[in-house]
């Protein structure tokens, strides 16, 4: 009778083992299916994020490749337009000088005028030692003259390009009373060619002869107002 009851539980005992392994069992398998599931899941987002990832990369490239176009572009837009810009200018400098005279200043008929306390020379285009002005680059050009006489003298004097008259100036002043200076001057705005010759000189016959010029106060200036073509 003991032997039964020993068995009997032995056996229930080992059912109820049975039983919770199998439940057991029967979780983890569910755990799987779902880990399973999961797992396809994750595979089939991975193929879609590649696929994207592709997608992209060609997209990036195709993006790249327009860059680059439009970059070769405006570097030929940028090269045609400072070629344009040589063309339009040719030899462009930046030109300017100011010089005027030292001590008192006596004259002779047909005399270049030698303005020779240069205070600015911008592109070295000026020379006190003859009083020229030649021109480095092509364009129009600004000059102007200031003369200072001591009464009663007078000067008649021309601005000269390559030996041709193009402006006169005109400084004195005789009929006023108490007068010790008088002044005068002119400008003029030119188109030179590059070498043009530009200078200052006395009337052959219209000017006092000794003594006529205050020569600080006398000035001589140009500049290069717009290159030429």
């Amino acid at each position: 009778m003991r032997f039964l009851i020993i068995l009997f539980i032995v056996v229930f005992c080992r059912a109820e083992v049975d039983e919770d392994v199998l439940k057991r069992l029967n979780k983890m398998e569910t755990e799987i299916n779902k880990l399973t599931t999961e797992m396809k899941k994750l595979e089939n987002e991975n193929m879609i994020f590649k696929a994207e990832n592709k997608n992209l990369k060609e997209v990036n490239q195709n993006m790249l490749r327009k860059m680059n176009k439009l970059e070769d572009f405006m570097f030929s837009i940028l090269n045609d337009t400072t070629h344009s810009k040589r063309v339009t200018t040719i030899n462009p400098r930046n030109v300017a000088f100011h010089a005027n005279m030292v001590g008192r200043k006596s004259l002779h008929d047909n005399e270049v005028l030698h303005f020779d306390r240069v205070n600015t020379n911008l592109g070295n285009s000026y020379d006190e030692h003859l009083g020229v002005f030649q021109s480095p680059t092509p364009g129009y050009y600004v000059f102007f003259v200031h003369f200072l006489t001591y009464v009663p003298n007078t000067l008649e004097a021309q601005i000269v390009r390559n030996g041709h008259i193009i402006q006169n100036v005109y400084a004195g002043n005789r009929g006023s009373a108490g007068a010790k200076y008088a002044p005068g001057s002119n400008l003029v705005i030119i188109q030179l060619n590059q070498g043009d010759r530009v200078w200052i000189k006395v009337h052959d016959q219209y000017h006092g002869i000794v003594d006529v010029l205050d020569g600080p106060w006398c000035t001589f200036a140009g500049y290069l107002l717009y290159p030429g073509i």
